[in-house]
């Protein structure tokens, strides 16, 4: 029956032994078994690789020097954000949204009945009558002067109240503007006023106040209710765009030198797993919190998948790099606690002939862990294939070798 084999070879890597003392050398020779926790390498058939599940690589570069953690907690955007309510007094005379529904730009959240609305509109009809009489009034002006038939300072008069008549439409105008009609509903009561007889039909005054958001979003607060009486000033409504959201992070004192407007900065969430939202810093505070010691930090998050939530705990994770920095990395699996020396396992180039894989220990100098991995200062040139899965199966077998089973059935 074949059997796969584990052949391991005995050296004396980390002992006293290697550094060519000639009385220690003796006493291995005196006593073989006393040297054989300090093993070097360990020869694989390949299938045995496969079974164990080994995974090798070359080691990962980074310019990558430093990693902070900030804590802090997600908020709406107030960039993206409109609280809705009336300019005007009125009662509620209609709802049409509800919380956590979806509205488009302009959309009716809710109908008034307000009078004032009812009045401004018609101190637009009046003022666009007036206007539109003063109009005419100058361009006869304008003609029978032309004809000699009415002196220049009768021009100028009629000409200056035309353009006082201007002045008060516009400001009936701006002032619908600013109780949300648009420019349609503008040319519609126009068009009605310049239709009716003068000063008596006022059909083209809507008795309604329409509330409409101003931009896209979620409806995350409501305010209103049928028959309601609400004031100027009043939030019925709060709308936000929750594509992008405000995460405020909070630095110490100590961690404020790392800090930048530059910097790359990734938000977690232990809710969210295995999830990197990447955001960008987009204010600093200039001063430090007393109570806390801290400085408020906000950065901008996208969340078009909708993961995340206002109000949500999460981490800031601010990377600072360095340019020209390449240091080496390698899963942090990858090392492995050897007679109390870190190291790793390389897989040595096969020679010719030779039917095994060959791995061999080699001690390294471990740096910071970052969430690139484990950086490694020391002990690889970065040509090496090292063992990134199963190092701990490696030195299991390699330790059990040396208590004097060298082979695996």
């Amino acid at each position: 029956m074949k059997r796969s084999t584990l052949t391991l070879l005995v050296l004396m890597a980390f002992s006293p032994a290697a550094c060519g003392n000639d009385h220690d050398h003796d006493h291995d020779e005196e006593d073989p078994q006393g040297d054989q926790g300090h093993l070097h390498e360990i020869h694989l058939e390949p299938d045995l690789v496969d079974r164990w599940g080994l995974e090798v690589a070359l080691p990962g570069r980074t310019d990558l020097v430093a990693e902070v953690v900030l804590p802090g907690v997600l908020a709406i955007n107030e960039n993206r954000t409109a609280r809705v309510g009336p300019l005007v007094a009125g009662q509620v005379a209609g709802v049409g949204v509800d919380l956590g529904q979806r509205v488009q730009a302009g959309q009716t959240l809710a109908i008034l009945n307000a009078p004032e609305f009812t009045r401004a509109q018609t101190a637009f009809l009046r003022a666009f009558a007036q206007a539109e009489l003063s109009r005419k009034d100058f361009e006869r002006a304008v003609s029978l002067r032309e004809r000699q038939a009415i002196e220049e300072r009768e021009l100028l008069r009629r000409g200056s109240v035309y353009e006082q008549d201007v002045a008060e439409l516009k400001a009936a105008e701006l002032l619908l503007r600013s109780l949300g009609v648009e420019e349609g509903r503008l040319r519609e009561i126009s068009g009605a006023m310049a239709q009716a007889a003068p000063g008596e039909d006022l059909s083209g005054v809507e008795p309604l106040l329409a509330i409409r958001t101003p931009l896209a979003g979620v409806v995350l607060s409501r305010d209103a209710v049928m028959g309601d009486h609400v004031d100027p000033g009043r939030v019925m409504f709060t709308v936000s765009d929750l594509g992008t959201l405000w995460a405020w992070l909070d630095a110490y004192e100590h961690q404020i030198p790392a800090l930048s407007r530059d910097g790359e900065v990734v938000v977690r969430t232990p809710l969210l797993p295995g999830h990197d939202f990447p955001g960008r810093i987009t204010f600093i505070s200039d001063q430090v919190d007393e109570q806390l010691r801290t400085v408020r930090v906000r950065v901008e998050v996208p969340n078009s998948g909708g993961l995340l939530k206002p109000n949500m705990y999460v981490q800031g994770l601010l990377r600072i790099r360095e340019a020209g920095k390449d240091r080496l990395v390698v899963p942090p699996d990858a090392l492995t606690l050897l007679d109390g020396h870190q190291v790793v396992f390389v897989e040595r180039p096969p020679e010719p002939g030779e039917g095994h894989r060959v791995f061999e220990v080699r001690e390294v100098t471990p740096g910071e862990i970052l969430t690139v991995g484990q950086i490694i200062l020391a002990g690889l040139d970065g040509s090496e294939m090292v063992v990134t899965r199963g190092a701990f199966t490696l030195k299991s077998e390699l330790t059990k070798g040396a208590g004097g089973d060298p082979h695996v059935h």
